[in-house]
């Protein structure tokens, strides 16, 4: 693809200083001239995190923020429940039976709250849906033709 007049060159913006570096790319470069390789950054970093047991004190903050970078922690998740559900009742009669399971305590209540914007949700999409296929018939009857 041939060179526009409105890209930055060299040549067309002589006084314009080359971009330096990014942190990333620095603070790789400072890590590279202190430790010849990976192994022997890790190496100092573990020994930083926990300490040499003499002079330098532990430091279990360093390596929780390294140890996170290279495993992360897991993403909590909520637990399976099992309660009596009727998926046939009406929305408010299913969001009673939630209720009733997070006062009787086999359903917690921000799980039982999740149920209820859940059921909501389900309420939203069904009246969305209702509305869209009437408008749809309405203009099929009509004669309109939608796009």
């Amino acid at each position: 693809m041939p060179k526009e007049d409105t890209q930055f060159t060299s040549e067309n913006q002589p006084d314009r200083k080359p971009r330096g570096k990014g942190r990333k790319s620095l603070m790789l470069d400072a890590i590279r001239k202190v430790c010849k390789t990976e192994q022997e950054f890790l190496q100092q970093v573990v020994i930083l995190g926990l300490g040499d047991g003499k002079e330098l004190p532990a430091n279990p903050t360093l390596l929780t923020l390294v140890l996170n970078r290279i495993e992360p922690p897991l993403k909590a998740t909520s637990p399976m429940v099992n309660f009596e559900f009727n998926e046939k009742a009406k929305p408010h009669e299913q969001a009673a039976q939630t209720l009733k399971a997070v006062s009787e305590g086999s359903l917690s209540p921000d799980i039982g709250n999740m149920f209820v914007q859940s059921i909501k949700a389900m309420i939203d999409i069904e009246e969305y849906t209702d509305l869209k296929e009437r408008i749809e018939e309405i203009e099929k009857s009509l004669g309109i033709v939608s796009e």
